[in-house]
């Protein structure tokens, strides 16, 4: 009997070893009470999770400088955006409800922005369409742990500021980040995905 119970526990502890939690791998409910990404370009970013599946990432510059926050739906429908003081604060508005990022969609809407100086000054306003495409489901190792992962795009036409920006997203933890944005010149900043820790 004694030999059963220690089978057994040997098998529990296998499988605690084994299990996402155990192994430092992030879960859901770790965006809660936050998460911290590192990206190729040396910034990282703090992202927790709010109501509504509404994501805040605040961004460290390589140099180690607060840069930015973002608040986005799933983190990648941005609504709002500042850059620590200077510059612009961003609010960016959706004619349509945000889907969930999933393999293949395909999905457009029109969307109005209005930047405001920060400090004061006339806002700039806006109206322009997004067009959001999203790829085939992969799988890739971040920090020793593997990951469902989905390349989003959103492209941004009809304004003043023709870009794309490029997501990857994170289907079983229902957040995405920004990677890297492109511009008209094809200037293209690349900034993967390296590390992702439970605060």
């Amino acid at each position: 009997m004694a030999g059963v119970g220690k089978m057994m526990l040997r098998a529990a502890l296998m499988w605690m070893i084994a299990s996402p939690a155990f192994a430092g791998c992030l879960v859901e409910g770790d965006l809660l009470k936050g998460v911290q990404v590192k990206l190729q370009d040396g910034s990282n970013w703090h992202v927790q999770r709010g109501a509504h599946d509404m994501i805040r990432a605040d961004q460290t510059n390589a140099e180690g400088n607060y840069a930015r926050y973002v608040v986005a739906k799933f983190g990648v429908y941005p609504t709002e955006s500042t850059r620590n003081g200077h510059g612009d604060m961003s609010e960016y508005t959706y004619a349509r409800s945000q889907p969930k990022p999933v393999a293949g969609l395909d999905w457009t809407s029109n969307a109005r922005a209005v930047v405001t100086p920060v400090g004061g000054g006339p806002s700039a306003k806006w109206r322009e369409k997004v067009h959001v495409t999203v790829g085939a489901l992969e799988q890739v190792q971040i920090s020793g742990c593997t990951y469902a992962v989905l390349a989003m795009d959103m492209g941004h036409l009809g304004g003043p500021n023709p870009t794309v920006q490029h997501f990857t997203y994170f289907p079983d933890l229902r957040f995405g980040i920004q990677t890297r944005i492109t511009y008209p010149a094809d200037t293209v900043k690349k900034s993967a995905v390296l590390a992702m820790t439970a605060d």
